[in-house]
């Protein structure tokens, strides 16, 4: 019933319990359906489909099965998160503590933003059976390594990297927006993608959300994609899957109620090895880490600088990437805190004038832009709610451009180079030697330690 319209929802203050009503797996279209309900009367149907999967053999079934199980635990923070009832009921199969533990963690932790821009404080309880042991699926999985990628900076320095270190990986997206798709096509290498349909019910909810107070905001979408690639691996038949997410990414941005909130928790260490945790359990041959958590974004950037190929097409701009296809940009926006950190990162490592053709803009000589930059930067306010790096890591960008002629006359350079130098000039080395080290807290398998060599520069 995708796509059903609705005439009217309730008010979330009568919205009495979220239900997962059931999933299901289409062989013909290999496409799987997430099923939920509040109460009796709000019903959502998500599709998530597997393109050009081969065909399921009999010994993956229940390995699948399983796998679109807990998706379909996962994806349904998305519909959840408009009306937050205290009670949660899951009407597949019942979910063992273990179970339980990681979903009562990836829903507080992944809604923390949700939770603090919304000024809530979701009760989050999965119920769990006394007893409910899952033994693991004895399904030996290609030796393949798979790297999502989104279209910026990032994943484009991973696939790189690996097919320096000798390694030919294959691509994954969900879904082709431009960036992704000319990416793709400019590495060489084969891809597989996959198409996720948010509910149309629950587009219409949002859009009208304010008439029966319900919410929206910011959930864990990489979490959400790492179960996606789990049962991915099951069908298309790999391995690994190495992401690009940084060490940057485990520093959170504020705190609520005496705990951090992190915009990207589920990027974070902490949920990529929590996410090992469950699936090994059940598909132990399946691994999940980031290649670049070793790294600060900074020397992401650094590294990408010498790429060069990608930069006529990548992009991190999330207007490029926005649900609705009619409302994207072709490329960068050159206003928003995410296009702000990426120039800044990468003009120490790049010639003004190249940069600038690549943004179609100059946001350090707009004006108007100073005080977001001065979030950047820890002058004002808490780091952005954006995939953005540290605040140490843009202040030493900065004052590597307040030394650079060509830029040290822009307008916002020139309005906080007094300000960042006076703070931070004599700890510059101290800076740089903490930003451009190689950290050795990952989680990346030992065979892939020849790759982390090649970040040593």
């Amino acid at each position: 019933m995708l796509g059903t319209a609705l005439l009217f929802f309730p008010h979330k203050n009568d919205v009495k319990a979220f239900r997962f009503t059931g999933f299901s797996f289409d062989e013909a279209t290999s496409t799987a359906s997430l099923r939920y309900a509040f109460d009796d009367n709000v019903f959502f149907e998500e599709t998530v489909c597997f393109c050009d999967a081969p065909p399921v053999a009999p010994e993956r079934r229940k390995a699948l099965e399983a796998c679109l199980r807990l998706l379909h635990l996962a994806a349904g923070v998305s519909y959840y998160k408009a009306y937050i009832p205290s009670e949660i009921l899951v009407e597949t199969a019942p979910l063992n503590k273990e179970e339980a533990d990681f979903f009562n963690t990836f829903y507080r932790s992944g809604l923390g933003e949700f939770s603090y821009r919304n000024a809530v404080l979701p009760r989050i309880d999965f119920p769990c059976a006394d007893k409910s042991d899952r033994k693991p699926f004895d399904l030996k999985l290609s030796s393949r390594t798979v790297v999502p990628v989104g279209g910026g900076k990032d994943s484009i320095v991973t696939l790189e990297t690996l097919k320096a270190a000798g390694r030919n990986p294959v691509l994954f997206s969900v879904g082709t927006p431009r960036p992704i798709k000319e990416t793709i096509e400019l590495s060489g290498l084969p891809s597989f993608r996959v198409v996720r349909k948010i509910s149309p019910s629950l587009i219409e909810l949002n859009a009208e959300g304010a008439k029966y107070g319900a919410l929206n905001g910011h959930v864990p979408v990489t979490g959400i994609i790492a179960f996606i690639l789990m049962a991915a691996a099951v069908l298309y038949d790999f391995s690994d899957v190495a992401m690009s997410n940084e060490r940057s990414a485990n520093v959170g941005n504020t705190q609520l109620n005496g705990v951090w909130v992190n915009h990207q928790w589920s990027k974070s260490l902490e949920f990529e090895r929590s996410f090992a945790r469950l699936t090994q359990s059940i598909l132990p041959s399946f691994r999940y880490f980031s290649l670049l958590r070793p790294l600060s974004e900074l020397s992401i950037a650094r590294l990408f600088s010498k790429i060069k190929k990608y930069d006529a097409v990548f992009t991190s701009c999330n207007r490029a990437f926005r649900l609705d296809e009619t409302k994207r940009l072709d490329r960068w926006c050159g206003e928003c805190d995410k296009c702000r950190f990426v120039f800044l990162a990468l003009a120490p490592f790049m010639p003004k004038s190249h940069l600038t053709e690549i943004f179609s803009a100059n946001p350090l000589d707009d004006e108007a832009q100073t005080e977001g930059f001065k979030q950047l930067l820890g002058l004002s306010a808490f780091k952005p709610f954006e995939c953005v790096g540290e605040t140490q890591e843009c202040i030493l960008s900065f004052l590597k451009i307040c030394r650079l002629p060509e830029w040290k006359d822009d307008k916002v350079v020139s309005a906080l180079r007094a300000e960042i130098e006076g703070k931070w000039k004599e700890r510059e080395r101290e800076l740089s030697d903490a930003i451009f080290s190689v950290s050795s807290d990952h989680a990346i398998p030992k065979e892939y330690e020849d790759v982390i060599g090649h970040f040593k520069i």
